[in-house]
């Protein structure tokens, strides 16, 4: 029996445009809430951001956001793992070793420097709701979550295996096909989906899990059903017990339609 579905959000659950068809959520999400079935989003993106995109069920699901530091359910925070700050100036000296632009995540906001291009500074602004640009990340003084770059896509995969095997004490994963989210070793969704199942009392067997990204690998093996989306990142497929269509298609909402045989 499904208790609880979890899906992560950018190339799995919206659109290149960053959009989804919420009629169509707003249906089955209705049909969750009849069975008791309890909707996760489960995002390395702000938590802040992914509030705005579920205005009309906002405090009904849950929200694993930072790839699983933060817990939530609707604006109330449940749980929250921030980084030591010795790890913090670890990471932000591993990010000044790269002449990639780096996002660092925090409670309150998101900061870029103010030295990046406008171009970059406008993309990143899609995916968190508050962004401050700071001169140095030194100073920034707020709970700190990871510290993400963004690397040429022909590259990620390179550049990811070389700081797992230099630095083996800190956790790196693909974000998406073009960043690398740097964090605490083992912190992930699914420890995320682990602590909502010891609260909700919900088994791991009893949830199901959509993503696309290395970032989602721990959830999608935590979850008892798990599907990775057709455009998804290699490791995600292999980790996945089913491939289905993409976020443009609207794949993950049509098969939790059939999951839910609505």
């Amino acid at each position: 029996m499904i208790k609880l579905i979890a899906t992560d959000m950018d190339g799995t659950w919206l659109t290149d445009e960053k959009q989804y068809d919420r009629q169509l959520f707003l249906r089955e999400f209705e049909e969750m809430q009849k069975r008791n079935i309890k909707f996760v989003i489960a995002s390395g993106n702000q938590y802040a951001n992914l509030m705005t995109r579920f205005p009309e069920v906002l405090n009904k699901i849950y929200f694993i956001a930072e790839n699983g530091a933060l817990v939530a359910k609707g604006k109330q925070i449940l749980h929250i793992d921030a980084l030591s700050r010795e790890l913090y100036q670890t990471l932000i000296k591993i990010a000044s070793n790269y002449h990639y632009p780096a996002i660092v995540m925090g409670l309150v906001s998101a900061y870029v420097k103010d030295t990046n291009s406008k171009a970059y500074i406008k993309e990143m602004r899609k995916y968190v709701e508050h962004l401050e640009l700071v001169k140095s990340f030194a100073e920034i003084n707020d709970q700190i979550f990871k510290v993400s770059l963004t690397v040429p896509e022909n590259k990620m995969l390179t550049i990811l295996q070389e700081l797992q095997e230099k630095y083996p004490n800190i956790g790196f994963v693909s974000g998406a096909a073009d960043s690398i989210d740097m964090q605490t070793k083992g912190i992930n969704k699914a420890v995320g989906l682990e602590y909502l199942s010891k609260k909700l009392g919900i088994k791991s067997t009893e949830m199901v899990a959509f993503g696309d990204s290395g970032n989602d690998v721990g959830m999608l093996k935590y979850a008892g059903r798990s599907f990775a989306t057709g455009t998804a990142l290699v490791e995600a497929k292999k980790a996945a017990d089913q491939i289905i269509g993409s976020s443009n298609e609207s794949a993950v909402q049509k098969e939790i339609l059939k999951l839910l045989n609505i």
